[in-house]
């Protein structure tokens, strides 16, 4: 009776701790990303419909890092408590057996007090002795069974059975292997421009002498893995598509990958044209911004020409500073394209980000410069803000109330602006079959307002930045990703798929919350991991803020007006105020005088 009832336990009910082991064990190897194409959106539906794809990978482990936590411990956070029918542990437990990971079943069969369920007898997942004893007894007794079979029955053994076979191996002869000579010579290195030809000569150009010489026996096609299963797309679909499912990502991320021959082409054909013909934008050689970083150095230097190297990172790409010549200090993200994340991916993130600066130039938004796209890596170049970010800043604990007052009506300004500026027309917005054009007008909004996309320059004056996510609107986006953004920062109906501009003023106030608090989005109190919004409501006294307020700022005489001002933002998307009201309110604030709060020692 007790199995039952834990075996039902739901796991947003287990215990924090409880999962720990499970969850160390799905970091190895990133384990945690095998389980997700188990994962249904519903999991009482007949049809299957995956709950997670690419993008939700990205800001678990974005979300992570952010809050020093483990992937699959987001995960389970995430998974645990969100539709109407909620997983059990033994919902768990079951994908993590479909999808093999045994050694994550034996530890929640052993927290449910039940033998662990059996294994298969060959391959990967096959039990391994773990008693020295144990292992050189089966490895004796493999190495006799080898021993007892016919050397004719052996060297005809099928390839497939020997290497299911992981300890024992039939010899070849040496005729099948390449010979090399004792001492590598140059005569022995085969003529690679003979292959680079071969597509251009017909087989009867092609000379013995060109190729690597094999032994005359040939590789039977039933020797071959089946390399259908491993290519997306449905013309390749193999017969065991369930397998094929549940082996990896390469559905949702690497939809026609180009060939390494290829790839360095790729990114410029996928550029806007809008771009290109933007005489506004400096487009920069790759080599030209390698030179400045120091090849784009993972280590930060201020050296006595300028800062160089790495000073941050994010979701899409690496960011770089260095100072040009004739641009001076310039900071350089570099798109992150990889097997994770495919190239239309990554570029559609690049057209969007650089679109958006070169359209929408205000104080209170980081300048960009240009753009290189001659490599096979992409990058925005933009104006090197000097103060770092808001949110090292709060951490730093540096900031005065006057200092942080400015940050809010700054970061209000310029959003402000992006709210209220006009998309371009493109050609693809008109639709052929309407029978007339519409007439409403489209605007921005940022989709990633947080505290490391503020930065400050030296006087603390904030800089939007990081619009790679930045959508273009009319009154309401739905979109089928639910999750846009970063999801400490994110709206309740951001989760949904709803995207409007009043996702950025709930963005807003948990900044808001971070300035007065000093508190990170994700605080971590008694071992468990809170919004600030949650944190807050639930330690506020009657409404005051005083005993919650950053201790650095030794008085503080805004704070409760600030408060009420994050309040509204936080609030259901139809109540919440518009970036206009939110200007007006932090303006009155600023000149109005305000009670003096003592923050608490």
């Amino acid at each position: 009776m007790i199995v039952n009832m834990q075996r039902h336990v739901e796991l947003r009910k287990l215990p924090a701790a409880s999962l720990c082991n499970i969850a160390n064990i799905l970091e190895i190897d990133k384990d945690w990303q095998k389980i997700i194409p188990f994962i249904p959106k519903d999991l009482q539906s007949e049809h299957f419909e995956r709950k997670y794809n690419y993008e939700h990978m990205r800001l678990i482990e974005e979300h992570a890092k952010n809050t020093n936590r483990k992937c699959a411990e987001v995960l389970f956070d995430e998974w645990g408590t969100s539709g109407r029918v909620r997983p059990t542990l033994g919902t768990l437990m079951n994908f993590l057996q479909e999808a093999q990971i045994y050694r994550a079943v034996d530890e929640i069969a052993r927290m449910l007090g039940e033998p662990p369920p059996p294994r298969p007898d060959d391959g990967p997942a096959a039990a391994v002795p773990i008693n020295i004893t144990d292992l050189l007894e089966s490895v004796e007794q493999r190495l006799n069974a080898m021993d007892s079979i016919p050397s004719d029955k052996l060297q005809n053994s099928s390839h497939d059975q020997v290497a299911c076979n992981r300890t024992t191996r039939p010899l070849r002869d040496p005729s099948d292997l390449i010979k090399f000579s004792e001492t590598l010579q140059s005569k022995d290195i085969p003529a690679l421009s003979a292959l680079e030809n071969y597509g251009n000569k017909s087989t009867a150009q092609v000379e013995n002498s060109d190729l690597i010489k094999f032994s005359k026996s040939t590789l039977a096609s039933a020797e071959l893995p089946d390399f259908k299963a491993l290519i997306p797309g449905d013309k390749y679909e193999s017969t065991s598509s369930k397998v094929t499912e549940a082996m990896s990502f390469s559905k949702l991320s690497m939809p026609n990958m180009p060939s390494s021959s290829d790839f360095s082409q790729y990114p410029s054909q996928l550029i806007d044209n809008a771009i290109l013909e933007d005489k506004k934008l400096v487009h920069f050689e790759y080599k030209e911004l390698e030179a400045i970083t120091n090849k784009f150095s993972e280590v930060f230097v201020d050296t006595p020409k300028g800062p160089v190297g790495k000073i941050g990172s994010g979701g899409f790409g690496e960011v770089y500073v260095g100072t040009h010549p004739k641009h001076g200090i310039l900071a350089v993200k570099k798109v992150r394209i990889h097997f994770q994340i495919s190239c239309e991916t990554a570029m559609k993130v690049f057209n969007t980000e650089v679109k958006s600066l070169s359209h929408l130039r205000h104080e209170n938004i980081v300048p960009i410069f240009g753009y290189s796209i001659d490599s096979a890596i992409p990058c925005i170049v933009c104006e090197y803000i000097d103060g770092g970010s808001l949110q090292q800043k709060i951490a730093a604990k540096v900031l005065t109330e006057g200092q942080r007052i400015d940050i809010m009506k700054g970061t209000a300004e310029g959003l402000k602006y992006i709210h209220h500026s006009e998309r371009p027309a493109d050609s693809e917005d008109i639709e052929i079959h309407s029978d007339s054009l519409s007439t409403r007008k489209s605007y921005y909004l940022h989709g990633d307002v947080k505290s490391a996309n503020i930065l400050l320059t030296k006087d603390c004056v904030p800089k939007l930045c990081d619009f790679g996510l930045a959508k273009q609107l009319e009154t309401t986006f739905i979109t089928t990703k639910s999750m846009m953004g970063t999801s400490a920062y994110m709206a309740p109906e951001g989760f949904s798929g709803t995207v409007t501009q009043k996702n950025d003023i709930f963005s807003f106030g948990i900044v808001l919350l971070e300035l007065l608090t000093g508190c990170k989005p994700i605080v971590v109190t008694n071992g468990e991991n809170i919004n600030i919004k949650n944190y807050v409501e639930e330690n506020i006294e009657n409404g005051d803020i005083s005993n919650l307020l950053d201790r650095v700022v030794p008085k503080w005489t805004k704070a409760q007006s600030i408060y009420s001002l994050a309040l509204r933002c936080l609030e259901h998307k139809n109540k919440r105020p518009t970036i206009d009201e939110i200007c007006d309110i932090i303006t009155h604030i600023k000149k109005k005088p305000g009670n003096v709060f003592y923050a608490q020692v």
